[in-house]
């Protein structure tokens, strides 16, 4: 991410105008300003499952009320709890995994203004997200001996409190955790209990949660719920909501007693399904075939309409200087267009466009712009390669003239070019300000976000073909090497740059520069977020409320969110791709993004790697370090003299110089990334000592 202070304040600016318009006519109701009723089935289409059009408009585009109820009595405390609820997995036999998501119409929080949050959007998915947290409740729950942030390995313990299990047939297999209690929320009592997988789950499968023996503080035994002791008991017959429950728990029951875990030793336990790579992949993935046969070959053509030149140093003419880049092209390439307007209450964003047929479909066509950065070594008539770099949160393609971009460029014979992620740059602040009043419109982020990631596959595929052939490249005799194309994304553009090299048939390595995965997590550890949690609290005031509306974000968001696509880049390539690879570079101690989400990456056998002398303080549980050096993707951790941060969902306090920006700047990290670009090697650069500062 990228510290944004003034966003964030913008935000709070923002959103408190927003509140004091409520009811206003400029501020219609939300099912006034939505376009069309969101929620598609789905259907098979060329190997993709993809959506079909909206559901029936039952009641004014309310979700059909669930038999049982809007809430789950299993744990009364919240209403969608727990999370993920297998309560809201209703039978559907066209999904592949066998499942839709449906949410009653006031299963999710409402905010201040009395509007519950909309659960239509998620009726496309067959199946939770890959990033959705488990969450539940139980009041005073003693943490001592379970596994915490740090411990994982007490969570594969015989005896161990909470357990998570992948379901393999009618066997269960343990998975690596670890539990919090929600820091967001000052009451002790009220404090929500995350737990969180150690490993990214799996596509189109079933899980299993179960807590045991669980106490307080105090010493006293929690009891079940009244509704989950029927169902454990097996006394629901004849109950209209528990009723038609209790075959799925005894499947349940049966598979924790395989696994021996006796039933009458749980407090609570229920299973989850999580989304299919249909579901989760498939609008990108038609995005993607659908443009790149759009725009041919050579893909779109780029217009160059600015050209700035730049001495290597001053003359006393008052020219423009640059000790590295020589020349700067700007311009834009023509790309189809996939959105549509939507109304957010008093602001403007956007949804994705679908045809009759459920897929995606360009609604004509829009111009993004681009910016090539030429370094002096190019004009010696050396060939360069391209690196495609990308920018920080919520900010512009420009930050690609930061001077350690042309440092790079100039020293490694590499061209950079960038392009704003459209989704997650200004021009999306809108639907990100309009999120925080409700945050029903987050589609108009997580839509626009296939948006910005086909565009950059798509200005890969031209620059490959056409940036030597440019006459303002050409003419100067600059010689461009096509078959190396590259990647290098900061902080956002590190996040989403796992995203854009599963998906991308063109670029195959990737420099993923302090980024981490799964938005849910990073939120609440990031000091970026700060502000933009003032405005999320100003509409939903609950801390349990704001979890469950992040747990709803998350699953819009799973649709590009990395957490879904790493699997992706090597281990399962999409069709069409062969297997990618990147070099993952976090700052231990980081302010901006949790760095120990990429161990859980290294920890997920997807074929990216935890490096040798991660840490001198911690050894992350379940991983074998890679030695030096490795052909293939990896985790490198740079340590600046930062101590690992407090465990706990809540951002690092203010001590010392924030390590976020410091990897990129450092010769032997660049020196790492260009080998790994060149060779697909990643080399010790570091000396054995962990990648401390020089």
């Amino acid at each position: 991410m990228r510290s944004s202070s003034r966003l964030a304040l913008a935000a709070l600016a923002i959103v408190a105008t927003l509140a004091g318009c409520t009811g206003s006519p400029a501020d219609p109701p939300r099912d006034a300003a939505v376009t069309d009723a969101p929620g598609p089935d789905v259907s098979d289409a060329g190997g993709l499952v993809v959506d079909t059009g909206p559901l029936p408009d039952d009641d004014a585009g309310a979700a059909t009320p669930l038999p049982e109820g809007d809430c789950d009595p299993i744990d009364p405390s919240v209403c969608a709890f727990p999370w993920p609820s297998n309560l809201y997995l209703r039978r559907d036999a066209a999904r592949p995994t066998g499942y839709a998501l449906q949410f009653g119409p006031t299963s999710l929080p409402t905010n201040g203004a009395g509007d519950p949050i909309d659960p239509r959007p998620l009726g496309r998915f067959d199946g939770y997200g890959l990033g959705s947290p488990i969450m539940t409740s139980f009041p005073g729950v003693d943490l001592a001996a379970m596994a915490t942030e740090g411990n994982e390995g007490r969570s594969m313990a015989a005896d161990a409190a909470a357990l998570l299990y992948e379901v393999r047939g009618n066997t269960l297999q343990r998975i690596p955790y670890f539990v919090e209690l929600d820091g967001q929320e000052p009451m002790a009592s009220r404090k929500i209990l995350f737990l969180r997988p150690g490993v990214i789950l799996k596509e189109n499968t079933r899980y299993v949660v179960a807590f045991r023996g669980l106490r307080t503080t105090a010493g006293a035994a929690i009891a079940p719920s009244p509704a989950f002791a029927r169902l454990r008991d097996g006394m629901t017959a004849g109950d209209p909501a528990l009723g038609p429950r209790q075959a799925r728990f005894n499947e349940v029951f049966s598979l924790l007693e395989g696994a021996g875990v006796p039933r009458a030793t749980l407090t609570l336990a229920w299973d989850f399904h999580t989304s299919s790579s249909q579901s989760l992949h498939g609008r990108m993935l038609a995005m993607r075939d659908d443009a790149l046969t759009r725009v041919g070959s050579m893909g779109p053509r780029l217009t160059v309409d600015n050209v700035t030149t730049f001495l290597p140093m001053r003359d006393g003419s008052g020219r423009p200087f640059d000790e590295d880049i020589a020349v700067e092209l700007s311009g834009t390439f023509e790309v189809p267009h996939y959105m549509r307007p939507r109304r957010l209450g008093g602001l403007v964003g956007w949804e994705m466009n679908h045809g009759p047929d459920g897929r995606p479909l360009a609604t004509g066509t829009r111009q993004p712009r681009f910016w090539i950065r030429i370094p002096h070594s190019a004009l010696r008539g050396e060939a360069h390669g391209i690196v495609m770099y990308g920018h920080g949160l919520l900010g512009s393609a420009e930050e690609v003239r930061a001077g350690y971009n042309g440092h790079i460029a100039n020293t490694h014979n590499l061209i950079f070019v960038a392009a704003n992620l459209t989704g997650m740059f200004e021009e999306d602040l809108p639907g990100i300000f309009a999120t925080l009043r409700d945050v029903s419109y987050f589609t108009s982020v997580g839509e626009r976000l296939h948006q910005g990631v086909i565009e950059w596959v798509l200005l890969a595929r031209a620059l490959r073909e056409q940036l030597g052939g440019l006459a303002e490249v050409a003419s100067r005799n600059i010689r461009v090497n096509p078959s190396e194309l590259f990647y290098s994304g900061i902080s956002q553009g590190g996040i989403f740059g796992g995203t854009f090299v599963a998906v991308s048939p063109d670029v195959t390595r990737g420099h993923l520069g302090v980024p981490g995965n799964n938005y849910f997590t990073l939120l609440h550890r990031s000091r970026d977020f700060t502000g933009y949690f003032e405005g999320l609290r100003r509409s939903y005031p609950s801390a349990a409320d704001q979890a469950v509306c992040l747990a709803y974000v998350q699953l819009l968001w799973d649709g590009s969110d990395p957490v879904s696509y790493l699997r992706h880049i090597h281990q399962e390539p999409f069709p069409g791709n062969t297997a990618h690879e990147v070099l993952i570079a976090p700052a231990k101690g980081d302010y901006e993004v949790a760095v120990f989400t990429n161990e859980i990456t290294a920890r997920s056998d997807l074929g990216i790697a935890l490096m040798r002398d991660y840490d001198d303080e911690r050894t992350p549980f379940g991983i074998t370090q890679a030695p030096y050096p490795r052909r293939g993707s990896g985790v490198v951790l740079y340590d600046f003299g930062n101590d690992w941060p407090a465990p706990g969902n809540l951002p690092p306090p203010d001590l010392g110089a924030n390590p976020h920006g410091s990897p990129r700047s450092r010769d032997w990290h660049q020196r790492q990334m260009v080998t790994f670009f060149r060779t697909g090697e990643i080399i010790d650069t570091c000396g054995g000592d962990g990648c401390r500062p020089d």
